[in-house]
């Protein structure tokens, strides 16, 4: 679902937003075996929140575009 705050920018995160990102941030740690404050975990949080502030909103599509590359990389580089 869309909310009227999405409609006017899609970069801005409401409080269901946030529950949602961290349910599958938490989701994806657990099975890569990360600890939160390694630095994949913060590059994970990063594209979680690129990919949703895009427009990618169901959790299915997420999940999958996070699947890592033959390379083991999120598909995207640290700056």
């Amino acid at each position: 679902m869309t909310s009227q705050f999405h409609a006017i920018d899609p970069r801005i995160l409401t409080p269901s937003d946030i529950e949602l990102l961290q349910s599958l941030f938490d989701e994806e740690i657990k099975a890569r075996r990360m600890t939160y404050d390694c630095p994949e975990a913060a590059d994970l949080a990063a594209r979680l929140i690129e990919l949703y502030q895009r427009g990618v909103r169901n959790k299915a599509s997420i999940r999958e575009m996070l699947k890592p590359a033959a390379s083991g990389e999120l598909g995207f580089k640290r700056s």
